[in-house]
C-alpha cells in the first residue's frame, strides 16, 4: 500500500511520455506510392553511370484483367541512391518498396562490376531480400513500361513467371535477391540469372547467364538452362525430348518427367585425382510418340534416353570447366569437406583436372492413355 501512490505517479508519467511522442514517421496508406518493380539501366548520358526505373502502381477499386494503372519514374545518376532521392521530387506521397518484388537489370548494366550495382539493394532494409531478380534484354525500360492485356496487377506477369504460382516452366530459372547475393560473395558458387527477353507485346523466359564475381561470363541456350535446373534440383516436372535416328524433327518422342532427382559425390582416386560422381534419377511416362510403344520399344527407348541425357549433361558440365564457372556449387561442396586454410587455392587446381562420371538412370511408367 505505501508504494502505491509511486506506481500511480510512474504510471502517469509513462503516459505522459507516450502521449507527447511524434508519430510522423508513419504515413497512412493515401500517402504512399507503392514500388512494385525496380530497374536499372545504363545511362543514356556520358556523364551518368545508372537509369533507374521505379514501376509505381496505382490503386483502383475494381481491378479487371488489362487494366491495371501504373506509373514509371526515372531518373539518371551516377548512384541508385541519389536517383532514389531525386525520384522523390516526382510524386507527392512517400515511396514504399515493401511491395517490389521484382528487380529487372538492363543488359549492358550487368556487363559492369555487379557487387557495386547490388549495394544499394543488398543494404536497404526496407527491400525484400526475397525479391526476384533478373536480367532484361535488350533493357529493363522495356520491360517495365509493357502493359500486358492478361494483367491484373502491374507486373503480375512477371511474379507469376518466377514464383510457379501462375505458368511451371523447365526452361525458367528463378533468382532470389539473398541467393543471387550470397553466390556473388561465395567461393565455390557462381550466381546464376534469369533472362527476360522481349518479343513486341509479350516477354518470354527462358534463358539464363552465368556470373563470375564481377559480370556475365556465359549466355545458356534454351536446352542448357533447362539441364541446369535439373542438376539444381530445381524442377518437379519435365518435358524430355529424345532423338530416334539422326537429328530430324519427326523423328523423336517426348518424356513427361514427373520426378527428378540429381545427387552428387566427391572422390579421390588411387591417382590423386578428383572425380565427380553425378546421379540422375528420372521417373516419367512417353507423352507423345509417332508410333505404337511395345515392350521391346520402351526398353530400347529408355536406353536411347539415358544416352542421350548423360551426353548432354557431361557436354554442360565440361562447359562450365573450360570456363572456370561453377554454378553448381561443386567448389563449395569441396570446401565444406575439406578444412585446410588453402582450401579454395587447392580447389582452383583441380577444378580444370575433374573427371566427371554422369550416371543416368530413366524409368518408363507408362505410355499415357494410349496401349498397343
Amino acid at each position: 500500500m505505501k508504494h502505491r501512490p509511486w506506481l500511480v505517479l510512474k504510471m502517469t508519467i509513462l503516459i505522459i511520455i507516450l502521449l507527447s511522442l511524434s508519430s510522423c514517421g508513419y504515413k497512412d496508406i493515401d500517402k504512399r506510392s507503392f514500388v512494385v518493380t525496380i530497374g536499372v539501366d545504363k545511362a543514356e548520358s556520358d556523364d551518368k553511370k545508372y537509369k533507374v526505373l521505379l514501376k509505381i502502381a496505382i490503386p483502383k477499386a475494381d481491378v479487371k484483367a488489362g487494366q491495371e494503372d501504373f506509373i514509371i519514374s526515372e531518373l539518371e545518376s551516377n548512384s541508385i541512391t541519389q536517383a532514389v532521392r531525386m525520384i522523390k521530387t516526382q510524386v507527392p506521397q512517400e515511396l514504399d518498396f515493401s511491395h517490389a518484388r521484382a528487380i529487372i537489370f538492363g543488359e549492358d548494366v550487368m556487363q559492369e562490376d555487379v557487387q557495386e550495382l547490388l549495394d544499394w539493394f543488398i543494404r536497404r532494409r526496407d527491400i525484400q531480400k526475397i525479391a526476384w531478380v533478373g536480367i532484361a534484354r535488350p533493357n529493363a525500360e522495356e520491360l517495365l513500361k509493357l502493359k500486358r492485356k492478361t494483367e491484373r496487377l502491374p507486373s503480375n506477369a512477371l511474379f507469376l513467371s518466377f514464383g510457379n504460382t501462375g505458368t511451371e516452366s523447365a526452361y525458367i530459372v528463378s533468382e532470389y535477391l539473398f541467393d543471387f547475393r550470397k553466390r556473388l560473395t561465395e567461393k565455390g558458387l557462381d550466381p546464376i540469372l534469369p533472362i527476360i527477353e522481349m518479343k513486341g507485346a509479350y516477354f518470354e523466359i527462358n534463358k539464363a547467364a552465368i556470373f563470375d564475381n564481377d559480370k556475365i561470363r556465359m549466355t545458356l541456350s534454351e536446352e542448357e538452362t533447362k539441364i541446369l535446373n535439373v542438376l539444381l534440383n530445381r524442377l518437379s516436372k519435365a518435358d524430355i525430348r529424345i532423338m530416334k535416328k539422326g537429328d530430324e524433327e519427326q523423328e523423336s518422342f517426348f518424356i513427361a518427367a514427373s520426378q527428378l532427382n540429381t545427387s552428387y559425390k566427391l572422390k579421390i582416386d588411387s591417382n590423386n585425382n578428383l572425380i565427380i560422381k553425378v546421379n540422375l534419377q528420372i521417373e516419367g511416362i512417353i507423352e507423345e510418340a509417332l508410333e505404337d510403344m511395345s515392350e521391346e520399344k520402351i526398353v530400347e527407348s529408355k536406353e536411347r534416353a539415358e544416352k542421350q541425357i548423360k551426353e548432354k549433361v557431361i557436354d554442360l558440365l565440361k562447359k562450365f570447366q573450360e570456363e572456370e564457372l561453377d554454378p553448381i556449387g561443386f567448389g563449395l561442396h569441396y570446401r565444406a569437406k575439406n578444412f585446410n586454410k588453402d582450401d579454395w587455392e587447392i580447389w582452383q587446381k583441380l577444378y580444370p583436372k575433374v573427371e566427371f562420371e554422369v550416371n543416368v538412370n530413366v524409368k518408363i511408367e507408362g505410355t499415357g492413355l494410349l496401349n498397343n
